[in-house]
């Protein structure tokens, strides 16, 4: 695995060996080959990074710096290189993911079914939870990590996917909504409706649908879990107000529609990964981290 470029490889050999000739010699190379490779470094890095002396080289305060940054690279790419060595040799791990429950319906599943195609031994813990629940799980180290709707960053957490998606209402189909392109609040007000519980309705944007608005909706049920609320709206109960997310099965099947609110009634929805804010993170995780933006980036598209 050659993680540096060859010229970078020939300066750190120079002026380990303290010339050119010497470095040749180690590495079994032409003079004239390493010269020319540390003459194309100066010219690309536009900075002189070694003195030419009567019995070999000295690097500058440029080339000192740059032996820094080469010598830690080569660090990294030999512990990066035993990582994956030990992936495919059969790496053994647990990652612990937190996830929304509409993320851990549709969502995580398929990117834990890709990732176990690479690295079966790897293993998954998923709790699906509410927000309050999958931050406290971050923050107290039980999850890896964590996605989730309507999260941000704090001191102790990092932001490293965001997307965005459209709230709207889901209804069974032949319901009079189904038909409409958009649906607007008043378009809403005959109807019955089933809502999260208080306490998830302040950590989503939908408590300023019903905190803010002035709209008269009629709740007929409030429910925990977003698969009871799917399993009301089915029965034909009440409509529901969601994103897409966690959707996908339904709306494929034909079992519900989901048609996107008026544009300015209410912001879309923010659904983030989040990591423990500093921890460097071992190869599998990283890499599974990876994949799961990949997800999230078909979201976005």
């Amino acid at each position: 695995m050659v993680l540096i470029k060859t010229g970078l490889i020939y300066f750190d050999r120079a002026i380990r060996e303290g010339s050119i000739r010497k470095a040749a010699e180690s590495l079994n190379i032409a003079s004239s080959a390493v010269n020319r490779q540390l003459l194309q470094l100066e010219e690309e890095l536009d900075v002189q990074l070694f003195v030419r002396m009567p019995r070999g080289i000295r690097p500058t305060a440029a080339g000192e710096a740059l032996l820094g940054y080469i010598r830690r690279w080569k660090r990294e790419s030999v512990a990066l290189r035993h990582e994956m060595l030990r992936l495919r040799g059969g790496e053994r791990g647990l990652i612990r993911i937190a996830a929304a429950e509409s993320l851990a319906d549709d969502l995580v599943p398929r990117a834990i079914a890709r990732y176990q195609q690479r690295y079966p031994l790897i293993e998954f813990s998923l709790l699906a939870a509410d927000n309050h629940r999958v931050k406290a799980e971050l923050l107290s180290k039980d999850a890896d990590v964590i996605c989730a709707f309507d999260l941000t960053g704090t001191a102790r957490t990092a932001t490293v996917a965001h997307v965005q998606t459209p709230i709207g209402v889901i209804v069974p189909p032949g319901h009079p909504l189904a038909a409409l392109d958009r649906v607007t609040l008043p378009d809403c007000i005959p109807h019955a409706v089933v809502t999260p519980t208080d306490d998830w309705l302040k950590q989503s944007v939908l408590f300023d649908l019903f905190d803010l608005s002035d709209v008269p909706f009629r709740r007929v049920a409030t429910v925990e879990r977003i698969d009871t609320l799917k399993r009301l709206v089915r029965a034909g109960v009440g409509i529901a107000f969601l994103s897409r997310i966690g959707l996908e099965r339904e709306l494929a099947a034909g079992e519900l529609c989901w048609i996107p609110l008026a544009d300015g009634i209410v912001r879309p929805a923010g659904v983030s990964i989040l990591l423990q804010r500093g921890r460097v993170l071992p190869i599998y995780l990283s890499s599974f981290v990876d994949l799961l933006k990949e997800e999230f980036s078909e979201l976005a598209g």
